[in-house]
């Protein structure tokens, strides 16, 4: 049997990868197929079949047909030219970003899901900028265009002392964005899945 396994791409594919080798401890004999997406797609491939289960930030989609199971919370991150805030700050009031532009990672298709989650969900005041690419975004902010947004797991995994990580707060509340794993109701070893990605993202 195979499962096929969607994932929101800005999570990147190291975590996934460390979850399905702790499913495959539970079954190994389940063939994992993974897939990546926008986040904006994971309802529409779950609908047609493409996958069985999706691990995702749900944002303020409605996946009231399928069942759900909130794995952990990561708290939001941005990345921005070192020496825009003072060295030992930890964290950054979104009030204070305001006039500094917001760089968006997305494809053409990806914008208005991403404009929309950082603008209206987030509620960032700041300008926008849209690029393609990781690079392109951390070159952008390195030569200090802009900042834009991690979450803390993915953000460590960035390694440049030109740019400076700052937690994001929200009239002092700390922004955070769930992991979670969204699957039809009747779809086999969903709940191993979960656990499986409990393990690798709350236990390490």
């Amino acid at each position: 049997m195979t499962l096929k396994v969607g994932y929101f791409k800005s999570f990147g594919s190291k975590d996934v990868e460390k979850i399905v080798e702790e499913f495959r401890k539970m079954h190994p004999e389940i063939d994992i197929k993974l897939l990546p997406l926008y986040q904006d797609q994971v309802g529409d491939v779950l609908a047609r079949g493409k996958i069985d289960l999706a691990l995702t930030d749900p944002r303020d989609n409605d996946f009231k047909n399928y069942q759900l199971q909130l794995v952990t919370e990561v708290s939001l991150m941005i990345i921005l030219q070192a020496g825009n805030f003072m060295p030992g700050e930890q964290t950054v009031d979104i009030k204070d970003l305001k006039k500094i532009p917001n760089i968006l990672i997305a494809k053409t298709e990806e914008e208005a899901g991403e404009l929309h989650y950082h603008k209206d969900v987030l509620k960032i005041t700041s300008p926008f900028i849209a690029v393609d690419s990781f690079n392109e975004a951390a070159l952008m902010a390195t030569s200090g265009s802009g900042y834009f947004l991690m979450n803390e797991r993915t953000a460590d995994l960035l390694m440049n002392d030109q740019l400076q990580k700052m937690f994001l707060l929200n009239d002092g509340q700390q922004l955070k964005q769930d992991y979670t794993l969204v699957g039809k109701k009747d779809v086999d070893y969903f709940d191993d899945f979960a656990q499986a990605a409990k393990n690798t993202l709350v236990d390490d």
